[in-house]
Order: structure tokens, then sequence, then C-alpha cells
């Protein structure tokens, strides 16, 4: 009995296992799939690099894809559940949040592929799943150092850590706004109202709420 308590985590052992897996992940990606990693950043402001990455879809892409999807939902599951918990986060906290955050990205997923086979838009269904989940990608990589300095720094500095988190969440989700609206409106014709429905129930929503969880 005395040996199983020992072997008990504690609240920084925990966390710094998991932020090790990240921090190993991250460094895979940067190893074995440096290209993909970068043409993805850059597909944030060029979407000829998101064409070309869709292009070359292969089995190389499709890791890298899933490393990055797996970042992601570690990093913003880390994020919401330190700035929604504070110092209370427990493991069983982090784990409800992780499961709630892959639901939401996988109902959303869900969703934009069934619209596109629903109105015979498959093309659109992909480049919106890709543009849709890039920008939270990427906002999963960016998050990271601020993710260990929320968790281990020394300095009480958590509010502007969030409030600086917050700006470049808003940041990314309007860049995010405006390629979704050029590519549905521009590129395929969409309907405004439809198109403004999907970002204002899937896009801008969740983050009013966890804002207001957080700040209210």
């Amino acid at each position: 009995m005395q040996y199983i308590k020992r072997l008990k985590l504690t609240y920084s052992d925990t966390f710094f296992i998991i932020l090790t897996f990240d921090l190993l992940l991250i460094a895979l990606l940067k190893a074995f799939y440096q290209k993909f990693t970068k043409q993805l950043f850059l597909s944030v402001f060029a979407q000829r690099y998101a064409n070309q990455y869709l292009k070359e879809e292969n089995v190389f892409t499709e890791r890298a894809t899933f490393l990055l999807t797996t970042i992601m939902l570690i990093n913003i599951s880390l994020f919401l559940a330190k700035t929604i918990f504070g110092i209370n986060l427990s493991l069983p906290d982090f784990l409800n949040v992780i499961i709630f955050t892959a639901i939401y990205f996988l109902s959303k997923s869900i969703i934009i592929r069934l619209l596109g086979h629903i109105f015979l838009l498959k093309p659109l269904a992909k480049l919106g799943v890709y543009f849709s989940f890039l920008f939270d990608r990427v906002i999963g990589i960016i998050l990271f150092p601020i993710i260990v300095f929320l968790f281990f720094s020394p300095i009480s500095a958590s509010p502007i850590l969030i409030t600086f988190s917050v700006v470049i969440i808003v940041l990314f989700l309007g860049i995010k706004i405006f390629w979704l609206w050029k590519i549905g409106i521009g590129g395929f014709g969409l309907s405004r109202y439809y198109l403004f429905l999907y970002l204002c129930t899937l896009e801008i929503l969740p983050l009013l709420v966890f804002t207001k969880a957080v700040f209210y």
C-alpha cells in the first residue's frame, strides 16, 4: 500500500508527462514532416499552399495530419482545462475537457462532410474541412509555449497569458472566416445566409461560450 502511494502522481508530474509527450509529437513533426508542416503554416496566408498540400495527399501527409490533429487536440484541451479550472485542475477534469473537445471537432467534420454530400459539393466540403481545421491545428502548435508557462511558470501571469492567447485565437478566427467566406462565396457561389449561419454556429459560438466561461 505504501509503495502504491509513492507511485501516485502529483499535479506537476501528471501534466509534465502530458506536455513531454506533446513535445515529442512536435519533435516528430519537425524531424520527419517539416515540409508538410511548413506548407500547413503557409496555407494560413496563401491558398496555393493549401491546394498544393491537398494535391500531394498521400500516406505521409495523412501521418502529418494525424500528428497535427493530435497536438491540436491535446493543446487546445490543456488550454481550455487550465483556463476554466485554474489551480483546481485535475486529471479527470482534463480528460473530460479533451473528450468534449474531440466530440466538437468530430461533429464539425461530420457536419461539413454531410452538408457537402447533401448539396453535392464534396470538393467544397473537402476544402471546408481543411481550412476549418487548418487554423485550429496551427493554433494548437502556437499555444504550446503559452501552455507550458501557464502550468509551470513561477510567476503568476495567467491573466496576461490567457488574454494574449484569446487575442491570437480571435485573430486566427478572423482569418479563418475570411478564407471560408472567400472560398464559399467566391469559389462555389454558396448562399451568404447559410454560410453565415454555419460560421456563427460552428466557428464563432464556441469561442463566445469559452470567453463567457473564463471572463464572466
